[in-house]
């Protein structure tokens, strides 16, 4: 499904259509997810990007659209999904870094349910597990990411979105001397890097998408790192929404088997631009390639798929570009 949805809309780079790159990628994904064995209930869904011009909008409904509470796929099993077709829309037209495809799939009733909305979180690989608390002050916890990693705080580095709500945010991290990276989209591909020992990234800390939030706990779940979070309503109405959605108390703090019970989870992302974790999409002659990530929880296992794809019938006969 990610490698259909990256196919179809990496052409894009750099076009500036939104519009356009968004209803392409909802169509692949919910075309292929109907040729899966499984039969999906679309439980995770960011319904509200920003536009060229740093504004929140919908995108423009059309048919084949894929929407919250869609059922996708086959008879068979039946699973929560959570959907990413772009995250990174921005990045993707405006041809810069880290726009990948994402999806993730648990049993039934497996993910929590959240409005589209913000979500503060504090995120961690292996290594420090155990050691952070969303309650602390930052400072406390990149000591603590610091030290369980070994390291001083100096030699740690920090993922914030570039956002005006997070100016105390960076310069409560910039006191503790980390490094940042103050990053224009995204929680998914920061995650990935994350959850990946030997990286170069430790810790994402800030407010963003819930959707995003239950992605980014499909990642940690298989990669064994650790994630905690608090919902983030910004007016009255989102309060409301989210005791329709059953959060009685909507400053609880989640941890990450809040936002994903048990332990069967599936994760599959494939970059669309170059990323830290993912190549982009490379075109040839008559075909392409693509760089995907598929892990899980049953089997524990992290597989990074190198495909090329003959999408004209001379890609063959011309010969594949390694």
């Amino acid at each position: 499904m990610t490698e259909r949805v990256a196919l179809e809309v990496a052409r894009l780079e750099g076009s500036g259509d939104s519009e356009r790159a968004y209803t392409l990628a909802t169509e692949a994904f919910r075309e292929e997810l109907q040729r899966v064995p499984v039969s999906g209930r679309v439980t995770v869904l960011r319904e509200q990007r920003l536009d060229e011009k740093g504004r929140v909008r919908a995108p423009k409904s059309h048919p084949g659209i894929v929407s919250v509470d869609d059922s996708l796929g086959k008879t068979g099993p039946e699973a929560d999904l959570a959907v990413e077709p772009i995250e990174g829309l921005q990045l993707l037209v405006k041809g810069q870094e880290g726009s990948i495809s994402a999806v993730a799939a648990a049993p039934r009733g497996s993910m929590l349910r959240t409005p589209d909305m913000y979500m503060s979180k504090l995120i961690v690989g292996p290594g420090a597990k155990g050691y952070i608390d969303i309650d602390a002050p930052v400072s406390e916890n990149i000591e603590a990411i610091a030290g369980a990693l070994g390291r001083r705080p100096q030699e740690i580095t920090v993922a914030v979105l570039d956002r005006d709500r997070h100016e105390s945010l960076i310069e409560e991290i910039r006191k503790t001397g980390a490094r940042i990276q103050i990053r224009p989209e995204g929680d998914l591909t920061p995650a990935i890097a994350v959850g990946m020992h030997g990286a170069d990234l430790h810790a994402i800390i800030g407010i963003g998408g819930a959707p995003e939030g239950i992605l980014a706990a499909a990642v940690m779940k298989c990669l064994g790192g650790e994630m905690q979070a608090r919902m983030w309503p910004t007016q009255r109405s989102q309060v409301e929404k989210l005791e329709e959605y059953g959060f009685t108390d909507s400053e609880r703090k989640l941890t990450l088997d809040d936002l994903i019970r048990g332990t069967d989870v599936l994760f599959a992302a494939t970059g669309i631009t170059p990323g830290e974790t993912l190549s982009g999409v490379r075109y040839f002659r008559g075909g392409a390639r693509t760089h995907t990530v598929v892990m899980s929880t049953e089997p524990r296992v992290v597989r990074f798929m190198d495909t090329i794809h003959a999408l004209e019938p001379e890609a063959g006969r011309r010969g594949f570009q390694l």
